[in-house]
């Protein structure tokens, strides 16, 4: 019938019908199907119930019990964007890996808490920067560690604090 719906009740498990889910004639817009799983339902896959997809009114959560959980776009030249608030009532793509670009695109701050290391290089040991709530640390344990600026023109200036309250050039290498 137009405009109806499919509904697929079973047992719930304390001797009641509840609706397991239903093809939402009524709610389609634009002939696109739709398939509802009402709140508290979950979506198991694997014989083990592996793997969980849920929505309880409030959240939605993807759990995974067993082996990696891989996301991959299989698509050539094309992109996994990772999009949310952008703290103004609008939304933004905070993190996109661009496989035209060939690299991570990071579109917000990159916040990594007190005592979290941000390591650069094959393994742990290349260079290091930490904040450990009152200090910055920038260390390197493997060759050299080399500054430079390509910036025709451009310098390396070195400011600090000037012991008033504000900032004063200590070092340039012009």
């Amino acid at each position: 019938a137009n405009d109806k719906d499919i509904i697929f009740q079973s047992d719930d498990g304390s001797g009641g019908v509840t609706t397991y889910f239903l093809l939402d004639g009524s709610g389609n817009t634009g002939n696109i199907p739709r398939t509802v799983f009402p709140d508290n339902s979950n979506l198991v896959f694997g014989t083990g119930n592996d793997l969980f997809i849920r929505h309880n009114s409030a959240n939605s959560e993807i759990n995974n019990f067993t082996g990696d959980l891989t996301f991959q776009q299989a698509a050539d030249d094309k992109d996994i964007i990772f999009k949310c608030d952008d703290g103004s009532g609008g939304t933004t793509a905070y993190l996109t890996l661009d496989g035209s670009l060939g690299y991570t695109v990071v579109n917000k701050t990159f916040l990594l808490n007190d005592n979290v290391q941000l390591s650069v290089g094959t393994s742990e040991h290349g260079i290091n920067m930490v904040h450990d709530g009152s200090n910055s640390t920038i260390s390197n344990a493997i060759g050299n560690l080399t500054i430079q600026n390509f910036q025709n023109d451009g310098d390396i200036i070195f400011k600090s604090d000037d012991g008033n309250g504000s900032e004063a050039e200590y070092f340039r290498l012009d």
